[in-house]
C-alpha cells in the first residue's frame, strides 16, 4: 500500500482506530437544535465517516449558558438532566449514531472560552485568569476558586451527557487562547497565587478539569486533548512548556490534537491557517510534544495531502494526523487515498469560504448567531456538494439520456461537464481557446496559489478520464450552435476585464495580462484597482521582485472579500511591503506616472508600468441564447455568465446545471 503508515491501525485508549486519519472539530455541536440546519449539519458529519476517516469529532459544544457560551441563540439546557430536554439530547446523540455507523469513533468536542466570552444575556460574563478587557471590549472578572470548581464540574458533567448520548469520548478544547491557554500562557495568565506564575502553577487549573472529567466517565472513556503548541506570541507558550504540561496531563487523556495561535488574532497566529501558511504548520512542534509523552500525538492545520499525512507519521513527527476544512473541500480523502486515487482528491484551498467570519475584522464582520451559523458556516469553494439544501445521494437518476453542450472551458463549466457526465449524459465540452480551465490559468503562474491550480487540473483530469468529447479551439455562434445535435446548452462563458474612460487608460493593461506574458511589467509598478484581482496580483508582482503600489477609490482594498481571507491577503502584502493607498481617486495615467487624489490632495506616483483591475463583465450572450432558444433547445447560464463571481460560484452553479440535464 502506498501509504501505508497512514491507513495502519493505532490504538488510542482502550479503543483501536482503523488508521490515523481524525477529521477535525467541525460544526457547532448545538447547531442542530435549529431545524433548519439539522439535516446538512448530520450529512457534513456523516460524510467524513463514510469517507474512512477513523474518527470525526462534532464541533464546539459550549459547557455552560453562563460565562461558556459564544453563539447566541442557542437554546439553554441542563447538562446534568438530559431527561429535561430530550429533543437536544436525541439531536446530539444522532450524531454519535451517524458517524458510528460507519466504522469510525464518535467524539464530541467541549469548550470554554473564558475571557473571549461576549455576553448577550442578562445573566452572563465574561471570567478569565485575570481581569482585563476582551477584543468585543467587554471587562473580564478574574476567576477565583468556586469559579476553576464549577467550571470544571461543567466539564465533568458535559462529559458524562455526551457518553449518555452515545459518543465514544470527548475533545477537550484546551487550544486557540480560550481557558486552557489563557491560564497556561505566562502572558496571559500573571496571577501572583498558587494559579500563576511556574508551569507547575499555570497548570493548576486545566488539571484540575482533566482530572474531573476523568473522574466523571471513568477509565474506558477516551478523553483527549486540542492544545496549543505555540500561541505564536512573545512571552507565551512554547512547545516545550506544552510538553511539560502534557507529561502532567497524561494520567487523564487518552491522545494530544496539536494545534497553535489564539482566536483573537486566528489569522496571524496560524489558528485558521491561510494558503500564506505552510501546510502542516504545526507538525513540527507536534514532534518535539511527542518527546514528553508516550499518549499518541496529532497534528492539525493546513494538512491537505495523503504524502504529506505519510511524510509526518513516517517521520515519527506524529502519530495521527488531523484534517479540518479538508473535510470539507473531500469528505472522500481517506477512500481515495487508500484505493490509490489520491489523484482525484479535491484539495482544500484554505480560501475561508466555509468560515468567513474573522475576529480580527471585530464582531460585525464574522456569523455571530446561530442562524447566520447556520447560513454562512459550511460552505467550500471546490466541492459544491458542501452544505447543498438537499441530500444529493437522494437525487433521482435523469430521466433520460440527453446531449448537451457546454459553452467554455472554465471552472463553472467543467463541473457543469463532470456532472452531467455523471449523471449518463453525452457531453460535448466547445471551448475556443487551446486550454482548458479558463481565468483559472493564472495560477500556473501566481506563486500563492498552488492549491487552486491543483484544482484547476483536478478539474481537467477529470473531464479527460471521462467520456466528454471535448473540443479545444471551438468557438460557438449563433449560426453553427445548432450543428452540434444538442438538447440544451449550457453556457459557461464566462466574464472579461472592464477597461472603465480613465484619461490615458491606453498607456495602463490589464492586470491579467501579466500572468501569460503579454506584459513585461517593469520595475516600478502602479496598479489601479484595488479589488482582490488587484491586491492578488500586486501581490504576487511584489514577491517576484517589483515594487508595487495599489491605488483603491473605496475606503478599503479587497473590499468585495471579508474576514478570514481578507484578513490574510492585507497581512501578507503588509509584510511584503506592497504600497496600498485606499480612498484614492485615479485622476489620469501616462506613460511614466498616474496621477491621484486622496485626502492629502493631488499627487503623482512614478510608475515604468501602470496595470489595472477594474472590474469585470460577463461575456454577452445574448445571440446565442436567442439562437439556441430558436432551435428548441433548453439551456441554463453559470458561473461568471451569470455575474462575475468567485470560483465557488463556478462550481456550484456548474452542478446544479448539471443535474438538470435530462429531467
Amino acid at each position: 500500500m502506498k501509504f501505508e503508515h497512514l491507513f495502519s491501525p493505532m490504538q488510542v485508549g482502550k479503543v483501536t482506530y482503523r488508521n490515523r486519519i481524525v477529521s477535525a472539530p467541525m460544526a457547532f455541536g448545538l447547531i442542530v437544535q435549529n431545524p433548519d440546519a439539522r439535516d446538512f449539519t448530520y450529512r457534513k458529519l456523516e460524510s467524513s465517516a463514510k469517507g474512512g476517516n477513523a474518527c470525526v469529532i462534532v464541533g464546539e459544544t459550549d459547557v455552560n449558558f453562563v460565562d461558556a457560551v459564544r453563539i447566541p441563540g442557542f437554546r439553554p439546557f441542563n447538562f446534568a438532566k438530559p431527561e429535561e430536554d430530550m429533543e437536544t439530547f436525541n439531536a446530539v446523540g444522532e450524531y454519535a449514531r451517524r458517524i458510528k455507523r460507519h466504522g469510525a469513533v464518535a467524539l464530541a468536542e467541549l469548550v470554554h472560552c473564558g475571557k473571549e466570552k461576549v455576553p448577550f444575556g442578562p445573566n452572563e460574563e465574561a471570567v478569565g485568569p485575570v481581569e482585563t478587557t476582551n477584543l468585543a471590549g467587554v471587562k473580564v472578572r478574574p476567576m477565583n476558586e468556586d469559579d476553576m470548581a464549577r467550571i470544571a464540574h461543567d466539564f465533568a458533567v458535559s462529559a458524562t451527557y455526551m457518553q449518555k448520548a452515545g459518543f465514544d469520548g470527548v475533545l477537550i478544547h484546551g487550544g486557540h487562547g480560550f481557558i486552557f491557554t489563557q491560564f497556561l500562557s505566562p502572558l496571559m495568565n500573571t496571577r501572583t497565587d498558587s494559579y500563576g506564575g511556574s508551569l507547575e502553577n499555570r497548570a493548576r487549573f486545566p488539571l484540575q478539569i482533566l482530572k474531573a472529567v476523568r473522574e466523571a466517565v471513568g477509565p474506558d472513556f477516551l478523553v483527549e486533548l486540542r492544545i496549543d503548541g505555540t500561541d505564536h506570541q512573545p512571552g507565551g507558550i512554547t512547545p516545550e512548556e506544552t510538553g511539560a504540561f502534557i507529561a502532567m496531563a497524561e494520567p487523564y487523556i487518552t491522545s494530544v490534537h496539536v494545534t497553535c495561535g489564539i482566536y483573537e488574532q486566528s489569522v496571524k497566529s496560524g489558528t485558521e491557517s491561510s494558503m500564506f501558511h505552510p501546510h502542516g504548520l504545526n507538525i513540527d512542534n507536534a514532534a518535539i510534544i511527542k518527546q514528553y509523552t508516550k499518549l499518541p500525538v496529532g497534528a492539525v492545520g493546513g494538512i491537505n495531502s495523503p504524502e504529506l499525512c505519510e511524510q509526518a507519521i513516517a517521520e515519527g513527527k506524529v502519530d495521527f494526523v488531523i484534517l479540518g476544512r479538508q473535510m470539507l473541500a473531500d469528505p472522500e480523502f481517506a477512500n481515495k487515498a487508500k484505493c490509490g486515487h489520491e489523484d482525484q482528491i479535491r484539495r482544500c484551498l484554505r480560501c475561508y469560504k466555509c468560515f468567513p467570519g474573522s475576529p480580527e475584522e471585530g464582531y460585525d464582520d464574522l456569523p455571530f448567531t446561530s442562524e447566520e451559523l447556520a447560513l454562512y458556516v459550511g460552505h467550500c469553494t471546490i466541492n459544491p456538494l458542501a452544505h447543498l439544501p438537499f441530500d444529493p445521494d437522494t437525487l433521482a437518476p435523469a430521466s433520460k439520456r440527453e446531449t448537451v453542450l457546454i459553452v467554455g472551458g472554465g471552472a463553472a463549466g467543467l463541473q457543469a461537464a463532470i456532472t452531467a457526465c455523471d449523471r449518463g449524459q453525452k457531453v460535448i465540452l466547445a471551448e475556443r481557446a487551446g486550454y482548458l480551465g479558463g481565468l483559472l490559468r493564472f495560477t500556473d503562474v501566481d506563486t500563492d496559489k498552488p492549491d487552486l491550480m491543483n484544482f484547476k487540473n483536478l478539474l481537467v483530469r477529470e473531464v479527460e478520464r471521462r467520456d466528454i468529447d471535448v473540443r479545444l479551439n471551438t468557438i460557438v455562434t449563433p449560426e453553427n450552435i445548432g450543428s452540434f445535435g444538442a438538447d440544451g446548452v449550457i453556457f459557461a462563458t464566462g466574464s472579461l476585464p472592464t477597461c472603465p474612460p480613465v484619461p490615458g487608460i491606453e498607456h495602463a493593461h490589464q492586470a491579467m495580462d501579466m500572468y501569460d506574458g503579454k506584459v513585461k511589467p517593469g520595475h516600478k509598478i502602479v496598479m489601479v484597482g484595488g479589488g482582490l484581482v488587484g491586491c492578488e496580483a500586486g501581490l504576487f508582482l511584489q514577491k517576484t521582485g517589483h515594487q508595487v503600489t495599489v491605488v483603491e477609490m473605496l475606503d478599503r482594498l479587497a473590499n468585495e472579500s471579508f474576514g478570514m481571507y481578507r484578513e490574510a491577503l492585507i497581512w501578507e502584502m503588509e509584510k511584503c511591503g506592497v504600497g496600498m493607498m485606499p480612498k484614492t481617486r485615479c485622476l489620469e495615467i501616462t506613460p511614466t506616472s498616474v496621477k491621484v487624489e486622496n485626502s492629502d490632495g493631488v499627487q503623482t506616483l512614478e510608475a515604468d508600468t501602470v496595470l489595472y483591475a477594474l472590474g469585470m463583465k460577463s461575456v454577452d450572450i445574448t445571440a446565442l441564447k436567442e439562437a439556441a432558444e430558436a432551435k428548441g433547445m433548453k439551456s441554463w447560464v453559470i458561473g461568471d455568465a451569470i455575474q462575475p463571481g468567485k470560483v465557488d460560484q463556478a462550481t456550484r452553479s456548474g452542478y446544479l446545471a448539471g443535474i438538470e440535464v435530462g429531467k
